[in-house]
């Protein structure tokens, strides 16, 4: 039998212009703050990806080169905005600002069907407030994957819901197995999309005491998409060995959390620890009124909404058991679908008091303002970080004069993401040209423990043309050579330098870091750093 709903899906919404609003507003603010935002190393891998002349390569080098280690579909997506929009950074972002959006949208058609066009308005309109929104602005899967999982949640409900209309049910179900199959093909986190639905589903069958072979169906149908995505992991396991990631705590279940509302490990450590005490004492408040809510639900609504719901909060305890006995690995980015539980959950225990005309209207013109305010304040300490970026972009006076001494003299660089940086922002192009990628994999692992950069170095090279160049070779060649180096943490050229009594002349802050002549004198010293690895 069909559900009544609080919200008819028959009858137009007076909250259309609303969600249009917002998800304009969600627009404007995503594509200004992706225009003063610069490219860092994540979005450069998958710019270079991405950036090949076809398909069909980007196919290719995920197959067989991979540095940005996620499954193609993201990849296939920023192609496609690129060759469009062409090759820059707003194309490859557009990906992620299109899954905000559809997240955004089907959080609205969601919470509506539980609770209201009202609440469903609010629901949509929080995550702008959060630092997730960050990541409508970032070339990377974590947007797409958002509005994948909000669109798998909504699919799933209209199944359940349309289950005497065979054309409405067929879309649902197809769009519930397109919504599996493009997460998991997005990110190799993203087979956590099938735990909220499924555990839903579960519920459902339980209550029901039947099967729904259209919704199990569907399940199966998306899950198969892993097949697809077997040989790219296979292209992974070079960087298994020695990845940067050295494993996973019970830590990153906090952190999940604390990051899905704000960015906070830069502030002084007693506001720290208030913005967490802060948020553990919402998120306990949130659960009690989500309680009292669920309680009192209609009885048209059933139990296993909610099952799904609480499922997908849970996402950080079980992104945090697939890292830790799966993956080896884990980034709190991953998870960041947990928000659509918590931002449903909000819209919905405010139903009661969104009928007041008063609260309704001043709780949406308090989001939209603070949403104005928090992001604009994001997009203009974001265009000071750029804008510093940028001026640091110069050699040193020491260094200028060296390389005009020399006009072909490269800039060696070994830190991945600073090279990204210097080679495609430095506004001198002759001085851009010069700029060469140093890389080594004994030595990186010898002296950082891992050889990730190295990795991508050796893989960048099949398919584009940055200049890079293995130490070995440089250190037989005649110099001195000029090198920039950063205390970051990723830098080893200075270690190795110093031990391989290397003459080392500095000639001062370049490029955001700091200039170096180096003067091999032994260039033998290769066999010694293998020999004691």
């Amino acid at each position: 039998m069909r559900q009544q709903t609080a919200s008819s899906p028959k009858t137009p919404s007076r909250s259309y212009p609303l969600l249009a609003l917002f998800l304009l507003l969600s627009t404007a603010l995503s594509l200004v703050w992706s225009h003063v935002r610069l490219m860092w190393n994540d979005e450069f891998l998958s710019f270079y990806s991405d950036g090949v002349a076809t398909f069909k390569q980007v196919i290719l080098v995920q197959l067989h080169h991979p540095i940005s280690l996620d499954p193609p579909t993201y990849h296939l997506l920023s192609h496609l905005c690129m060759d469009i929009l062409g090759r820059n950074a707003i194309a490859l972002r557009l990906p992620a600002l299109a899954g905000f959006l559809l997240f955004q949208l089907c959080l609205f058609f969601f919470v509506r069907r539980l609770a209201g066009d009202r609440s469903a308005i609010i629901a949509m309109a929080v995550p702008l407030l959060t630092a997730s929104f960050r990541y409508s602005v970032e070339g990377r899967p974590y947007g797409l994957l958002l509005g994948l999982y909000a669109l798998s949640l909504l699919c799933w409900q209209l199944a359940t819901l349309d289950d005497d209309i065979p054309r409405n049910r067929i879309i649902s179900l197809a769009g519930l197995t397109l919504s599996i199959a493009l997460a998991i093909t997005s990110h190799y986190f993203g087979v956590l999309i099938l735990i909220p639905v499924s555990l839903g589903e579960l519920s459902r069958t339980y209550i029901r005491k039947r099967l729904d072979f259209g919704v199990l169906t569907a399940l199966a149908l998306g899950l198969a998409s892993v097949v697809l995505i077997l040989p790219f992991q296979r292209a992974l396991m070079v960087y298994r060995q020695h990845y940067y990631i050295t494993g996973v705590n019970i830590r990153n279940i906090s952190q999940g959390y604390r990051e899905l509302f704000l960015r906070y490990t830069t502030w002084p450590m007693p506001l720290q620890k208030l913005a967490a005490a802060a948020m553990v004492v919402l998120t306990l408040a949130l659960a009690y009124a989500a309680y009292q809510r669920f309680k009192r639900r209609p009885p048209t609504e059933h139990a296993y909404t909610w099952i799904a719901l609480l499922s997908m909060a849970l996402l950080p305890l079980f992104g945090y058991l697939l890292g830790r006995f799966v993956t080896h690995t884990m980034e709190v980015r991953y998870v960041i679908a947990a928000l659509i539980a918590f931002a449903a959950t909000f819209g919905i225990v405010l139903e009661r008091r969104l009928r007041s005309n008063t609260f309704y209207y001043s709780a949406l013109t308090f989001i939209a303002a603070a949403a104005l305010v928090i992001n604009t304040h994001n997009i203009l300490q974001e265009h000071r970080a750029s804008l510093a970026i940028l001026a640091s972009l110069q050699p040193s006076p020491a260094l200028a004069t060296a390389l005009a001494a020399n006009p072909t003299a490269p800039i060696y660089e070994q830190s991945l993401g600073n090279f990204f940086v210097d080679s495609y922002y430095t506004p001198d192009p002759a001085l851009r040209a010069r700029i060469t990628l140093l890389y080594n994999s004994q030595r990186e692992i010898f002296f950082l423990k891992h050889d990730t950069y190295s990795i991508s170095a050796n893989n960048l090279q099949h398919f584009t043309t940055l200049p890079a160049i293995n130490y070995d070779q440089l250190i037989t060649a005649p110099g001195p050579h000029l090198l920039i180096q950063w205390q970051d943490g990723w830098n080893w050229t200075d270690q190795a330098a110093a031990s391989e009594h290397a003459t080392v002349t500095p000639l001062g802050p370049s490029f955001g870091g700091q200039a170096v002549a180096v003067q091999w004198s032994q260039p033998n010293r290769t066999m010694e750093i293998s020999t004691a690895h």
